[in-house]
C-alpha cells in the first residue's frame, strides 16, 4: 500500500482531536501492521495492529486491531485489543459482534449462543451473524448456531436475514438446515412473495410437485407483485415442466423487457405459437420506429427468431448500436447469416468482433467459441481449433475456450492434446465437476488409464450427483472395467435423465453384456432415432452387430 494511503487510513482512525503524541504513539505500529497485512503476513499485522491499540487512545485503532487479530485467527491478540476496545468504547454495540467471533473462533458454542442472540436483537445484525457463521474455521461450530438461530426464533421478520441464513447454509453445505429455514420462513413471512417461492423450491427439491404448486399459487394470489417477484415464480412453475403457468406468471408485467422476454421463451417452451404471434405484434405496435431502447430492439429480435422469422431478427439486432447490446446482437447475427445459409458472413461478423478493441471481453471471447461452434456444425474440425487457438492467443488460459479444444482434439483424435489441456483445467480448477469427468472419461474412453479415469469420474460423482454426463461417465468407466451390473444403475439413471444418443448406445452395450440382448436392441433403435451418426452409437452397433 502507497504511503500515502496509510496516512489516510490513519486519519480515519484517529480524529483531529486527538493528542500529538497519541497520533505518535500510533503511527509507527500502525503503518508497521498496514504494509504487513497488505503483504498477507497476517501474525505480524496482528501483533503490530495490537501494539497500536495499546499506544493509542483512540477506540477505532483497537477496533481495527480486533479485526485484524480475528482475520489472522490470532485469538490471544484478539482478546488483548477487545479488552483495550472495551476500555476506551464500554457503550459500542460492535463489541458484541467482535465477541461473538472470537467465540467463534474459539469453537466455544456455549460463549457463542447469548452472543449470537445479542447481535441478531441489533438492527441488521443478522448481517454480522452471518458473516461470523461463514468465518468460522470449524464449519460444525457455524451449523450448530445456525440451527439455534432458526429453533430459538432469533431470526427477525425480514426476508433478506432469511435468505443470508439460507446463503450460509448452503455455503456451510447444511441442506437440511437450508431445507428448514425455507420451510419455516413461508410460515415467518407468509405475506412475503420470495419466502413462498423459497419454499416452493424446496418442496420441488424433495420431490414434493403438488406442495411447491400450493407454494407458488399462494405467491400469486398476493398483491402488488413486482416483475422481479414474478420472474422468480415463473421459473420455478418452467422447473415444475409447466411452462405455460410460467408464461401466464409474467402476462401482468408489461412494462419490463425482462419478464417479456422470459414470456416469450416459456411460450415457445409450451408451443403457444398463437400465443407468441399476439405477443410479437402487440409489442410491435407499442415499439417506436426510431430510438427504441437497445434491450426493446434486442427482445424483438429473439421473438421474431423464435417466430422463426429471421429477416425481421436481423433487421431489429441490426437497429442495435449500444454496446454491450450491439455486441451480443452482433452474436445473435452471425448466428442467423449461418443458419439462413451466409457462413461467410457470418466468419466475417465474428472476425469483426474479435478485431475491435472492446472492453467487453467475454462478448469478444464469445466471439471466438462461437465461431468455432458454427465450423463444428459444418464439420470442419481445422476451422474449429484454428477459432480455438485464436482465441487462447488472446484470452490466455480461458477455461472455457481451452475445454472447448479439448473437445475438438478429441474429436480429431489428437487424444494427447485433449488429456494435455484437460489435466491443465483439472489443475486449475479441482474441484470443477464438468473438467473432471471430462479428463476421466477421454482416460476410459480413449485409453487404457481407466482406473485413474474412473478416480477422475469419482470425484465429480461426488460434487454432482445427478449429472447425467457423469452418471454415463461413470457407468462407462465400470462396464470397460468389467463391472457390468454395477454400471447398469448409472447408466440406466443417466439415460432416463437425458435422452442423449451416446448414453443410449453405453446402455445398449452394458445391456448386451449382461445378456439382456432384447432391451439392448431396443434402447439402441430409440439412440438411431435421437442421432443417427453419432460417433459412439455406430461403434456399439458396430460391436454388437447390429
Amino acid at each position: 500500500m502507497p504511503r500515502l494511503l496509510v496516512y489516510l487510513l490513519l486519519a480515519v482512525l484517529v480524529p483531529l482531536s486527538a493528542r500529538a503524541e497519541d497520533i505518535q504513539g500510533a503511527l509507527e505500529p500502525l503503518m508497521e501492521g498496514e504494509f504487513a497485512l497488505q503483504e498477507g503476513r497476517l501474525a505480524a499485522a496482528s501483533d503490530a495492529y495490537a501494539r497500536a491499540a495499546e499506544g493509542s487512545r483512540e477506540a477505532a485503532v483497537a477496533e481495527r486491531a480486533v479485526q485484524v487479530a480475528l482475520l489472522a485467527k490470532d485469538a490471544v491478540q484478539a482478546r488483548r485489543a477487545l479488552a483495550r476496545w472495551q476500555a476506551l468504547a464500554p457503550r459500542d454495540e460492535d463489541l458484541a459482534v467482535a465477541r461473538l467471533r472470537l467465540a467463534v473462533l474459539d469453537a466455544d458454542p456455549d460463549a457463542a449462543r447469548p452472543l449470537m442472540a445479542q447481535v441478531l436483537g441489533l438492527k441488521q445484525g443478522w448481517r454480522k451473524v452471518a458473516a461470523a457463521l461463514l468465518t468460522a474455521p470449524d464449519p460444525e461450530i457455524a451449523k450448530t448456531l445456525a440451527g439455534q438461530a432458526l429453533d430459538h426464533g432469533l431470526l427477525p421478520d425480514d426476508i433478506e436475514a432469511w435468505l443470508a441464513f439460507g446463503g450460509a447454509a448452503l455455503r456451510l453445505d447444511d441442506k437440511a438446515l437450508y431445507s428448514r429455514l425455507a420451510r419455516t420462513v413461508a410460515l415467518r413471512l407468509p405475506d412475503e412473495p420470495r419466502a413462498l417461492a423459497w419454499q416452493a423450491e424446496d418442496a420441488l427439491a424433495r420431490g414434493d410437485a403438488k406442495s411447491a404448486r400450493r407454494s407458488l399459487d399462494a405467491a400469486l394470489a398476493l398483491p402488488e407483485l413486482t416483475a422481479a417477484e414474478r420472474l422468480a415464480i415463473a421459473a420455478h412453475f418452467a422447473a415444475l415442466d409447466d411452462p405455460a403457468a410460467a408464461a401466464r406468471t409474467l402476462e401482468p408485467a408489461q412494462d419490463d423487457d425482462r419478464a417479456l422476454a422470459a414470456r416469450a421463451a416459456y411460450l415457445s417452451s409450451a408451443g403457444d405459437t398463437a400465443a407468441l404471434k399476439l405477443l410479437y405484434e402487440e409489442l410491435l405496435s407499442r415499439t417506436p420506429a426510431a430510438d427504441a431502447p437497445a434491450g426493446r430492439l434486442m427482445l424483438m429480435g429473439q421473438l421474431a427468431e423464435i417466430r422463426e422469422d429471421y429477416p425481421a431478427a436481423l433487421a431489429w439486432y441490426r437497429r442495435i448500436h449500444l454496446d454491450p447490446t450491439r455486441q451480443q446482437a452482433q452474436l445473435r447475427i452471425a448466428i442467423l447469416l449461418d443458419k439462413t445459409g451466409d457462413a461467410d458472413g457470418a466468419r466475417a461478423m465474428l472476425r469483426e468482433m474479435q478485431a475491435s478493441d472492446s472492453e467487453w471481453g467475454d462478448l469478444v471471447r464469445d466471439s471466438y467459441l462461437l465461431e468455432a461452434e458454427l465450423a463444428r456444425n459444418h464439420d470442419d474440425i481445422g476451422a474449429e481449433l484454428s477459432a480455438l487457438d485464436r482465441g487462447l492467443v488472446v484470452f490466455e488460459e480461458d477455461p472455457a475456450l481451452r475445454y472447448n479444444r479439448a473437445l475438438a482434439y478429441e474429436r480429431a483424435d489428437r487424444v494427447d492434446e485433449a488429456i494435455a489441456d484437460l489435466r491443465a483445467l483439472v489443475a486449475a480448477y479441482p474441484e470443477d465437476p464438468d473438467y473432471l469427468n471430462g479428463l476421466g472419461y477421454t482416460l476410459v474412453d480413449r485409453t487404457e488409464a481407466i482406473e485413474e479415469g474412473l478416480t477422475w469420474i469419482r470425484k465429480a460423482h461426488a460434487l454432482k450427483p445427478d449429472s447425467a454426463a457423469i452418471l454415463d461417465s461413470l457407468g462407462w468407466a465400470l462396464h470397460r472395467l468389467g463391472r457390468d451390473a454395477e454400471a447398469l444403475p448409472h447408466i440406466r439413471r443417466a439415460f432416463e435423465l437425458q435422452r442423449d444418443a451416446e448414453v443410449g448406445a453405453h446402455l445398449a452395450a452394458v445391456l448386451a453384456a449382461l445378456g439382456q440382448s432384447e432391451e439392448a436392441r431396443s434402447v439402441l433403435r430409440l439412440a438411431q432415432e435421437l442421432d443417427p451418426d453419432n460417433r459412439a452409437l455406430r461403434q456399439v452397433r458396430e460391436a454388437l452387430g447390429e
